[in-house]
């Protein structure tokens, strides 16, 4: 049950988001398509990234492999938050 809140709660925060940014002429949807491969490309950069440590250095290195993997996906989102800032015109910002 609290899935499914939770997932209510996250499609009623995008549209409200897209609704906004549709409103205020700086939706795109060629930057939504880079914004969501990027995600997707970070995730399985993360997901590998953990289950190749994970496996290397073994279940009592676990908390390590979490530090490099929050360290790994904060340079991917910093990374992708900066490359997509760059995309919008100067008048968007």
């Amino acid at each position: 049950m609290s899935q499914l809140i939770i997932l209510l709660l996250v499609i009623a925060i995008g549209l409200s988001a897209y609704a906004r940014a549709h409103r205020e002429g700086t939706w795109s949807w060629p930057l939504f398509a880079k914004t969501t491969l990027g995600a997707s490309a970070l995730v399985a950069v993360a997901v590998v990234c953990v289950v190749w440590l994970g496996s290397v250095l073994g279940p009592e290195h676990a908390g390590l492999v979490l530090l490099i993997d929050l360290a790994v996906t904060a340079a991917g989102v910093t990374v992708l938050a900066l490359w997509l800032r760059s995309k919008q015109s100067p008048g968007k910002r």
